[in-house]
């Protein structure tokens, strides 16, 4: 309660909340919206994430295999693949970004913090996508071709991969 100098008598003021509560609804409603819809989006294009690359050390001679070095052989030479795909990880960081962004503004005092924590929210999302793409593609470009079947160590939690063994195997005739 304070003392209100024109009117000479105690009246209620109410703490100052940015604009009035029922005001508030429509923006928040927006900025929610739009923090959900670029969490969307970003899991969408972090799902494009995805690379692979491959050798079949050898092939096929005149009277079957031949081996890396082109000397005749009766075993299929090893084909080696290895392919980056999205970690679940970061769809695991998205979901937790925007519900710590929710909590946080349904927490706030007044309307703006709420909005700007809503914004940062986003912001974080983008910025989990953008870097985790990054680093997964130019992790996954910098690794060597393996020739030998082996360990390959995967950007986690940037992306996950894997390394697939297979025999050589004829291709159609034709």
């Amino acid at each position: 309660m304070t003392m209100d100098p024109g009117a000479g008598s105690a009246t209620t003021v109410a703490a100052d909340r940015g604009p009035d509560r029922a005001d508030a609804g429509p923006p928040l409603l927006r900025r929610a919206r739009t923090l959900i819809l670029w969490a969307l989006g970003a899991a969408l294009v972090y799902s494009m994430v995805n690379a692979s690359k491959g050798a079949c050390p050898g092939g096929f001679g005149t009277d079957g295999f031949v081996d890396a070095s082109g000397t005749p052989t009766d075993t299929a030479p090893q084909c080696i693949t290895l392919a980056l795909h999205p970690s679940p990880v970061v769809y695991l960081a998205i979901a937790l970004t925007v519900i710590v962004a929710f909590s946080r503004a349904a927490r706030a005092v007044d309307v703006e913090t709420a909005l700007r924590r809503l914004n940062r929210g986003a912001i974080v999302v983008v910025a989990i996508v953008v870097v985790s793409a990054a680093v997964s593609i130019l992790w996954f470009a910098a690794t060597p071709q393996p020739t030998t079947p082996g360990t390959v160590f995967f950007p986690f939690p940037f992306g996950s991969g894997t390394l697939t063994v297979a025999p050589l195997e004829p291709g159609p005739a034709g």
